[in-house]
Order: C-alpha cells, then structure tokens, then sequence
C-alpha cells in the first residue's frame, strides 16, 4: 500500500513538474534550443498600435485589447512567456524602436520587402481585405489606377503605406492612426484613403461616421497579419509558430466572432469534448496548485522588481536629458548676455572716429564674437533636430533676398580667404515662394562657408536652376562648388555624421564643431528635399541640394506686372565684362528684363563702340554696365577716359560692378561720376533696381528694403518714448546709445518692479517696453503680466538670450507679442524697434483712417476704371512721365477694339491673343486693373480656343477698353 502511495504522488510530482517549473505546455515538442531561449528571455518586450482597431488598442480603462491581445494571450499561456506592452508610443515610435531593438516584438505588421530586411516573421495567424474608402457622394473611384494624381490618406508606417509607395502616380498623405485618416475623408480633408476592412468597419460603427463606403479592388485578395522579432532572435519566430499551431479553428473563431462581429455557428461537441478532458485533469491541477501559486507569487515578485527598476531607469534617462537640455539653454543664455555687449560695444566704438586699422581691429572683434554665435547656434539646432522639436515655417519669401542675405554674411569669409565667388541664377526661376526662409538661408550658408573654409585658391560658386516644375511647386537644384582639397570616399561616407570631420587633422587645421553638414542633411529631409556629394581629392567639391517651393502665386504675379510694365526695350546697353561666364550671367538677367545689350571683354572695344554708336547711324548707348576689375587701371580711371572722350556725344548713364568687400570704392562713386554701384556677385533684383534707380528717378519693387533715413525721420516727427528694463548695465548702455542718437527718448529700469514703477510714472510718453526676461527682484514675465493689467495696448518686447524652444509661447502667454534675441544686430535693433512703434502708431490712427475712407467710397468705381494713384506709383512718381505714357497709350489703341473684333470673327485667335497681351502688360503698367483682369482672362481664352468663354469675355473687353479711353481722354 505504501508502495503504490509512493508511485502515485511520484506520478503526480512528474505531471506537474514541467507546469510549474516553465509554465509551459509540455505536449508541444520544444527543442532545446528553444527551451534555453524561453528560460534566457521570459519577459518579450511589445510595441503596439494604440489604434490599430480591432486588432489591437487600449480601451477607455488603458487595458490593452483586441484580437491580436487574444491571440497573444493563448501564445502567452502556451509558452510561459510574459508579453510586456512597452507604454505611451505611438505607431511610429513603437516601430523606430523596433527597428533599434529597443521593442523585440511587433505583434499586428503585415509583411513587405522592405519589412523582411529588419525583422523575421512568423506564419499568418489573421488575414484581412485591403479597400479604398470614400465618402457616398465620390464617384468614379474603382480600382487602384483611378487613385493616380490624386493625395490618399494612408497611415504612417503601415503596410498600406509600403504598397501605396509602388505606384509612384499617388500622392501619399500620412497620419499618424488609421481612424485620424478615416476621419479626414469623413470630414471632407482628404478625398480618399486606403486601409483594410475590420479596421475601417470597426472605426466606423464606433465613431458613428455615416456618409462613407467602401471601394473592393484587386490588390492582393488577403493581406495577412503576422508577428515580426527582431533579427537575432530566430527561437522566437519557431516558438511562436508552434503556439500558433496548437491554436483549433474554433478558438480561432471565437476571437473573429468577439472583434469583428460574424455570426458563426460553433460546434459544440468539440467542445463538450474539451469540457470532459478539462474535468478529468482537474483534481490533478487542483493537488499541485498550492505549490504552483506559491512559486509564481515569487516569480511575480521577481518580475515586479524587474519592472520597477526599468522604470526607474527610465526616468534617470529622462531626468539626465532634461538635465542635457537645462544645461544647453543655460550655456545658451550665459554665453549670448557677453556676446552682445561684446558686438553692441565694438557697433558703438566704430560710430566713433577710429582709425582704419581700429576699424579692422573691430571688425575682427564682431566677426570672432559671430563665428562663436554660430557655433553655438549649431549646438542648439542639434539639440532640436535630435529631439524631434524643430519645426519649419511656412511663410512668403523672396529667394532673392535670401540670396543677398547670404551674400553678405559669406563675404567677409570669402575676402580673408582671398578667393573668388560666382553666382548663377536662373533667370526663369520665380523670385517669390512659400517656406522657411531662414532654414534656406542657414543651409546654404553651412555649405558656402564650409566651401569657403576648404578653399585656399581659386572660387566658390552657387548656382541656382530649376530641374523640374510640378504646377506652383518649383523642384529647384542649389549647387556650390568649389576648388579646395576635396575629400575622398570614406570621408564622404561620414560626412553627413554629428561631431565629424574628414580626420582629426582637419579638426585642427580648419577648427569647427563637424555639426554643419549633420543639420544642413537634417534640414533637408524636413523640407522633403535630397542632398548629394560629389568630391575628388585636390580638386574640390559640389553638394547639389533640390528642393521643391511652392510659388507665392499673388506676389510673384505682382512682382512680374512691374517687371512688364516698364519699358526697358528701348535702353540701350553695352556691358564690359572681363570674364565670359559673368558676362553671360548679366546677358541672361538683362534679357529677363526685357532689355537687349553688347557684350566685349576689351576696354578698347568698349570706347570704339561708344565711339561709333554717336547717333548718325545708330542710336548712342543709355547705358554701361562695367566691371571694375577689367580696366587695366580700375574701373575710375576708364570712366574718366569717356568723360574726356569728345568723340563719345552721348555720355551713357554708369553701373559699376565692385568686388566683394570694397566699401571705400562706394565711397567715391559720386565724386567718379558714376551713377550706381552694385557689389558683386550679381544679384537679379539688386541690378534690376540699379537699373529702375537710374531710368525711373525711384525704384519700386515688390520688395523694397525700410530706408534708414525714413525711419529716423519718422521718430523724430513723433518722439517716441522707450522703456527699457534690463538687469545688465552694459546692455542698458548699449540700448541707451543705440537708440537715443536717432530720437529715441529713453527710460531705464534694473529690474521688473523698477520697470512697473517706472511706467505708471511715464504712461502717456512711453510707446513701447523693451524687457528682458530674467532679472532680480521681479523677472520679466511677472512684470509685463503686471503691465498687462495696466495696459492691453503698450507693445513689449522680450530682449532675451533665452533661444529654447517655448520661451516665445510663454511670452505670448504673458502678453509679451515681440521677441528679440541676443545678441542682436545694432542696425537691425533699431530697424526692429521702429518698425514695432510705427506700426503701433498706425494700428492707433486707423479707426481715423476708416471714417476718412468712407467718405471717398464713391470714387471707387472710378478707381477700378483708372487707379491714377497706382499707375503714379508705377512711373516712380514722376506725374509728367506718367501723362506722357497715358497719352502714347491713348494714341496706340484707338483701333485696338476694331482689330480684335475683326480677328476674333475671323477666327484668328493666336493673333488676336497676341493683341490682347499687349494691352494686357501696359493697362496694367498705368493702373487700368479693371482691364488688366479681363485681358488676363481673355488671353487665356483665346490661347486655349475656349470659344464660350471668348464671346462672354469679348464685349466686356471691348467696354473696359471704351470706358479707359474715356477716363483718359477726360484726364
């Protein structure tokens, strides 16, 4: 009796020690490979989609749940593994990890090529149906090529994604979750998106979106849903695949049944079998399962401490990066306060009389104190672009203006390297653009002053061309070359990587911190833009940096109306240029202008033609653009010579082309008889206004520059008041002697309290608060929320070295509307603080404004006919010129209706569309915007032979064209 005692707790020992040692199911034929990697891995890290419904998401408790939740919990029960969901990452975040093996499981992917290079996968468990869903009023949407041209919906990193990407016809919009896609077709964002039915069903019936259908198409007739582990973990994906396989057709329906809603008829006697198996083990389980709890409770324990010390590791992590982070704006701010006294104190010194060799000396200072700001500038983009937190703008700009902008700053660099710069545009390349400005600008500076730093002889060039336009959307290549030391492969291959230069001897030799190009690449890939390298050791280096731009269509238009309306063809020009390639440059823009010119590369030729040209036999030159370098005694002394030249009658008007960094030489150009400078390299819109400059009396382009003396005389007409708040005495002097010398009353306060008493004491002669940030006593936030409380109206503006990403939101939320940083530009300081105070002023006076504008509402009319004000404008307020170009265009299209009528009944469409451009770009040179708007739309008519629009448009043409002779005739 003891023996048979003995054999059966023996027995009962041996059926359950593999449960409680493993919690595992032991009919599965583990290997012992497979056996080890559960015993060396029993936690499995999950990266999940928190809306990837009903597969997987968390409901309203944070209770992981769906059909894959299901499916791992049976594998879980199976193999004794505890699947971990990692907490709080979206898709995509989950998926990065993925890729880093920080995730080790991605339990809900489907499988693509591109997937298979970085994971291994398991066999299907679940397959779905891909379809396209709309919205019940789209029509014509029924398979995959009738979505080519258009923008679908699709979520980020999805499988949906990778087979969309296939067809390079389709525009692809990415969100962040299936239902924010759904959801935008729904509320009429999107048109169209792509996703697979349970989830698209399931998202639907949940969010009550009634007014969408679904789109069937042969894609792939299932997609299947797998488990993907990481590369270096195959045991897992034959663990996995085995717990799958012990999973029956009628569990496996019942998790369909749950989530997706199919009625399916079970059948019950397999389950009754199930049911009398279960109950014949059961007294066994219950024998064992003292021990068995027992030995999970420690095992949990185990588990839990495990937990807790990721999670504190975690949080040491992230309290070590805001400590990176704190002590980056920290470094930021102490570093920028000295900068900007160092740079305002050395503006204010060469106000001052000082020598030229002092004047060197702080030219030296500020461009030391700039490097360094760049320097720092860099650190902190780093920073930024490693955290995720930079954001670009998107706002109008000018390219030529960047360009002008980068011109300047690179050309002291450019001088002390005593090398040549080249630049090349485009002439057909628009000028106005929306984007991030400043995020261009600082690319193409990393990139011509890294050029610039590796140049020794030689140039550095920038060229600029369009490779391809989309519409409005301009695909633009910005090139520089150089001829420095060039790189070779393995240099190139690190190029792009934080910290790194080509070797530790280029460190030395040129300096720099290697984070250049790591952000220009950065800034690249935001823009949706490709940067490419090309190097060959000795001879130098191109980068090629495409970006598309979208064209700011309203300015651009505005900016072209201005360039037709003058009449530059009659100006004739002769250019001396010694270089072949910047003579065709100037040749290409000068076209662009409408204007033709000769071109020589000899000062002989040159006098020999403005000799010969004498107004005999051919018209003498209006205008010669020279170069000051191709003379052989400077472009002065050449300019003499034709001043003394009795054979020359006509003395054309003079543009001289000056190198880089010679301010003396504008110095003399009054006293040289030379009628405009332009600095070289040759910018489009700086010689376009030269050349208005001297045929127009005033240039007046889309972009005018706020003129110094305007603003000077604007302050003193109206004494403004500032209060200055600022902790720093050096800064307080430093904006004390900026602003007071061009009429500026100022006011001083140490600290936030100080600057609150001082401004209820001064209210009513205070016009603008300039304020820093951190200050004893009371910092700079509580008091302007303090001024705020006194005044709704008064501007202030934060004059702060704090440059952290939030510091102008908190402003905003503090009433501060206006943000400086330091250090900042004296000149651009002043221009800044002017223009906040003019336009406070004008805000002010504009209800006035209105009421005065109300009583001339009646002449509106006329207005739209003739804007005789705007057309004023366009002749550079020379009232005399425009009367004379309103009586040459009253005289030139007197039998303008008659012909077009004619050619219109004739069917002669191309030539009337001829005529009509031409009435077209002068209407609109003399303000005649009514007609200039019909022209528009009728040229096009007649160009495209739209024949319905053509006899709708005609007879108003033809009235426009009545009424403005009219107005004309009638002054």
């Amino acid at each position: 009796m003891k023996r048979l005692t003995r054999l059966i707790i023996l027995l009962i020992f041996i059926l359950g020690w593999p449960s409680f040692c493993y919690a595992r199911d032991d009919s599965i034929d583990w290997t012992p490979e497979e056996l080890a990697f559960m015993e060396a891995h029993p936690v499995i890290r999950l990266g999940v989609d928190p809306k990837f419904v009903p597969f997987e998401f968390f409901d309203e408790d944070g209770t992981y749940q769906g059909i894959t939740s299901d499916y791992l919990e049976i594998i879980s029960e199976k193999t004794g593994l505890e699947m971990v969901v990692t907490p709080g990452l979206t898709w995509t975040e989950a998926y990065e990890k993925a890729l880093q093996g920080e995730i080790d499981m991605l339990p809900a992917v489907s499988k693509t090529p591109a997937r298979e290079q970085n994971f291994l996968f398991s066999e299907p468990y679940y397959y779905f149906k891909r379809v396209i869903v709309v919205r019940d009023s789209t029509q014509g949407i029924n398979s995959i090529e009738d979505l080519y041209g258009q923008t679908v919906a699709v979520q980020r990193n999805s499988s949906h994604q990778g087979y969309l990407e296939q067809y390079p016809q389709i525009n692809l919009s990415l969100y962040d979750s299936a239902e924010a896609a759904v959801t935008a077709v729904a509320n009429g964002t999107e048109t169209v998106c792509v996703g697979n039915l349970a989830t698209s069903n399931y998202i639907i019936q949940s969010t009550g979106l009634t007014n969408l259908k679904y789109v069937a198409f042969e894609a792939e007739n299932q997609q299947g849903l797998y488990f993907a582990v990481r590369k270096d973990w195959p045991e897992l994906i034959d663990i996995t695949n085995k717990a799958l396989a012990t999973i029956s057709k009628e569990e496996r329906i019942a998790i369909n049944s749950k989530w997706i809603g199919v009625d399916v008829e079970p059948n019950y006697e397999s389950v009754y079998q199930v049911v009398m198996v279960v109950s014949g083990v059961i007294i066994l389980i219950w024998l064992v399962s003292v021990y068995w709890i027992l030995r999970l409770r420690r095992e949990i324990d185990k588990r839990k401490k495990i937990q807790r010390d990721l999670e504190s590791a975690k949080q040491e992590a992230e309290a070590a990066n805001n400590i990176k982070s704190s002590f980056l704006a920290r470094m930021s701010h102490e570093i920028r306060t000295p900068l900007n006294a160092i740079t305002g104190m050395a503006y204010l010194v060469k106000k001052t009389e000082v020598t030229l060799t002092q004047k060197m000396y702080l030219d030296r200072i500020t461009q030391s104190a700039n490097t360094m700001l760049s320097i720092i500038n860099d650190i902190l983009d780093f920073s930024k672009i490693e955290a995720g937190k930079i954001e670009l703008e998107r706002v109008p700009f000018n390219l030529d203006l960047v360009i002008q902008d980068v011109i300047n700053i690179v050309s002291y660099k450019i001088e002390e390297q005593r090398i040549g710069f080249k630049l090349s545009k485009d002439p057909k390349i628009p000028n106005c653009y929306f984007g991030d400005a400043k995020r261009i600008e600082q690319i193409l500076l990393n990139l011509i002053n890294n050029a610039t730093k590796f140049t020794n002889a030689g140039e550095v060039s920038l060229d600029i061309r369009l490779v391809a336009r989309e519409s409005d959307f301009y695909h633009l290549a910005f090139t520089v070359r150089d001829s420095g030391i060039g790189m070779s492969d393995e240099q190139i291959k690190n190029l792009f990587e934080p910290f790194a230069q080509g070797d530790a001897s280029i460190n030395r030799r040129f300096g720099g911190t290697g984070l250049g190009l790591s952000i220009v690449k950065s800034l690249v890939e935001m823009m949706n833009g490709e940067i490419q390298v090309y190097s060959t050791v000795g001879e130098g280096s191109t980068f090629i940096v495409e970006l598309s731009l979208e064209k700011d269509v309203e300015k651009e238009q505005e900016y072209q109306l201005q360039v037709s309306s003058l009449y530059f063809n009659d100006i004739k020009t002769l250019v001396l240029e010694k270089t072949g390639s910047n003579m065709n440059i100037i040749d290409s823009y000068l076209g662009a202008f409408g204007m033709h010119c000769e071109l020589t590369t000899a000062p002989s030729s040159a006098i020999n033609m403005l000799e010969l040209e004498n107004g005999k036999f051919s018209e003498p030159f209006d205008l010669l653009i020279l170069d000051y370098d191709t003379p052989a005694g400077g472009g002065f002394k050449f300019i003499e010579m034709i001043q003394e030249n009795k054979k020359i009658l006509k003395k054309p008007k003079v543009i001289m082309l000056l190198p880089m960094m010679r301010e003396d030489l504008f110095d003399q150009l009054d006293t040289q008889g030379v009628d405009i400078g332009i600095g070289k390299p040759i910018i489009p819109s700086v010689l376009y206004n030269g050349i208005l400059e001297i045929f127009r009396t005033k240039a007046l382009v889309a972009n005018q520059e706020f003129k110094q003396e305007d603003i000077n005389k604007d302050i003193m007409a109206h004494n403004y008041g500032i209060l200055v708040v600022e902790d720093n005495k050096t800064n307080q002097l430093i904006a004390k002697s900026l602003l007071e010398p061009v009429g500026f009353k100022v006011w001083l306060g140490n600290d936030g309290q100080e600057g609150i008493d001082l401004f209820k004491a001064h209210r009513s002669a205070i016009d603008l608060i300039l304020m820093d940030l951190h200050m004893p006593v009371l910092n700079g936030y509580d008091a302007a929320e303090q001024i705020r409380a006194l005044s709704a109206d008064i501007p202030i503006v934060a004059m702060t070295a704090d440059v952290i990403e939030g510091v102008k939101e908190k402003c905003e939320s503090y009433g501060i509307h206006h943000y400086i940083s330091k250090p900042f530009d004296p000149e651009q300081f002043v221009e800044i603080i002017s223009k906040i105070v003019s336009a406070e002023t004008k805000s002010k006076m504009e209800p006035e404004r209105q009421r005065a504008d109300h009583k001339n509402e009646g002449a509106d009319d006329a207005a739209m006919v003739l804007d005789r004000e705007e057309g004023l404008r366009y002749m550079g307020d020379n009232p005399s010129l425009y009367e004379s170009v309103l009586e040459a265009y009253f005289s030139e299209n007197q039998e303008v209706s008659e012909n077009l009528d004619l050619d219109i009944k004739n069917g002669r469409y191309q030539e009337a569309a001829q005529t009509v451009h031409k009435v077209k770009s002068s209407s609109g040179s003399i303000g005649a915007k009514q007609l200039f708007e019909i022209a528009r739309e009728l040229q096009k008519a007649l160009e495209s032979g739209a024949e319905k629009e053509i006899a709708s448009l005609h007879p108003k043409f033809t009235a426009a064209m009545k009424q403005l002779l009219a107005a004309i005739k009638n002054g």
